[in-house]
């Protein structure tokens, strides 16, 4: 058997890329020779077997480099292709064609608020007739049921859900059943992650933050420092932090705040949980299977649910701990490999 990990741009800075690492970890564990196709050179060595298109790092249009990696995807012939782009680019003549991932990039509400938004996802839904014939033929493995019924709405098919992986056990470590000093938020520094929710909300509610994440784009960051300083608002920032950094800011936060509107799962949701901290989600999120009490739809709702979590923090910490110890990294690695497994062999 050989396997080909499609995924747009190899990173281990995001949750998604810690999926993708993980499904390589899972290959390798039951040593299947793999490659890996992405769209441009990873900006980093991973010590991987690695084919690209683009011989240099291209970081920009992420959503179009899902659609572009099949330059370099479709080069290599494999039995198995596991595409972590989220959608169906035409590999099933190649092979057995299994999709894993969360919401289809444009279908969200971001993508039809705004003239900039809308015109940034014209291009895709030019190509979007292709794809539908794809989406027939290949297997959708969805990372939350709110990707499963997007993807359905889509294209029309039944995707099986497997909660993606999480790497609990090292969260584990922040635990704490009370205090905290501020509100945290995970996230790449990028504009679709809408941050600015996070540093308006800090300031409304009269509580600190501190948004830790991988900079992604600079001038955004830029533009956030700039609403924290015209708000003056009680922010830091914390780029590009390890995991042991990220654990002991944990240490010390009293809730989470997601700000991320249409985010398919949002890793960043069950690490915290871990710590045992109480996170508010957006309603239209995968996250919000896992905590609907603490869900919003507005800004102003938002606060009242974090005032409402920083005030439970206590009394829920072991109830998050305990949700949170069902993501295990063990346990997505199983129950992916056998799926595969079963689709490989019918």
């Amino acid at each position: 058997m050989k396997v080909n990990v499609v995924t747009h741009n190899l990173s281990n800075k995001s949750g998604e890329g810690f999926v993708v690492f993980s499904s390589i970890e899972m290959l390798k564990e039951r040593n299947v020779d793999f490659v890996v196709s992405t769209f441009s050179k990873p900006r980093e060595n991973y010590d991987l077997p690695v084919r690209y298109y683009l011989p240099f790092n291209f970081s920009r249009f992420d959503r179009y480099q899902r659609l572009l990696v099949w330059l370099s995807a479709r080069k290599i012939r494999s039995d198995i292709y596991l595409n972590f782009t989220g959608i169906p680019i035409p590999l099933s003549s190649r092979g057995v064609h299994i999709i894993y991932g969360g919401a289809s990039p444009f279908e969200v509400t971001k993508y039809s608020r705004s003239l900039f938004w809308k015109l940034y996802r014209f291009p895709f839904k030019l190509a979007l007739r292709f794809l539908k014939n794809e989406a027939k033929k290949a297997k959708f493995v969805a990372n939350s049921f709110y990707s499963a019924n997007t993807w359905k709405q889509l294209y029309g098919i039944e995707a099986k859900v497997i909660y993606p992986p999480v790497d609990v056990e090292d969260f584990f470590k922040a635990f704490h059943e009370s205090g905290g000093k501020y509100i945290l938020t995970i996230a790449r520094i990028e504009r679709g992650k809408f941050l600015e929710r996070t540093i308006k909300l800090s300031h409304e509610v009269g509580i600190p933050a501190i948004i830790v994440g991988y900079l992604s784009d600079t001038k955004y960051y830029k533009e956030l420092i700039s609403l924290k300083s015209k708000l003056n608002a009680n922010i830091s920032f914390v780029l590009n932090a390890s995991k042991e950094e990220l654990i002991q800011i944990m240490k010390d936060a009293c809730c989470y705040f997601h700000p991320t509107q249409g985010e398919h799962f949002g890793i960043p949701v069950v690490e915290s949980m871990a710590a045992g901290l109480v996170p508010v989600v957006p309603k239209e999120s995968g996250a919000a299977e896992i905590i609907p009490e603490f869900t919003y739809s507005t800004l102003e709702e938002a606060e009242s649910k974090v005032k409402e979590a920083y005030i439970k923090h206590s009394s829920k910490s072991y109830e998050m701990r305990e949700i949170a110890s069902k993501f295990s990294k063990a346990r997505f690695k199983e129950e992916f490999w056998q799926y595969i497994i079963n689709i490989y062999n019918k």
